[in-house]
């Protein structure tokens, strides 16, 4: 009876065990699951400073290019003003 008795109580923890085993499993995908969304999210604010810094730098270059123009067309207004007082 003893074989009996001891192969009951391994039965009866089997189950306890099993799922035991189930959840230690699913905690340590969930923990690696989380690990890779962290990992996602610090790409996702990297890339994210970088675009920012593009726009800057764009805009810089876009704002120099517009100050260059306008310098050119008050140069412009000049000459024709001057252009103008001269013929007469």
């Amino acid at each position: 009876m003893n074989n009996t008795d001891s192969k009951s109580e391994q039965n009866e923890q089997s189950p306890i065990s099993s799922s035991l085993r189930l959840a230690l499993i699913a905690a340590i995908l969930t923990t690696i699951a989380d690990g890779i969304a962290a990992i996602a999210a610090i790409a996702a604010i990297d890339e994210e400073i970088i675009n920012a810094e593009k726009e800057k730098q764009d805009q810089k270059e876009l704002d120099e290019k517009f100050e260059q123009m306008q310098e050119q067309i008050d140069k412009l207004t000049n000459e024709l003003t001057k252009m103008k007082y001269s013929k007469f």
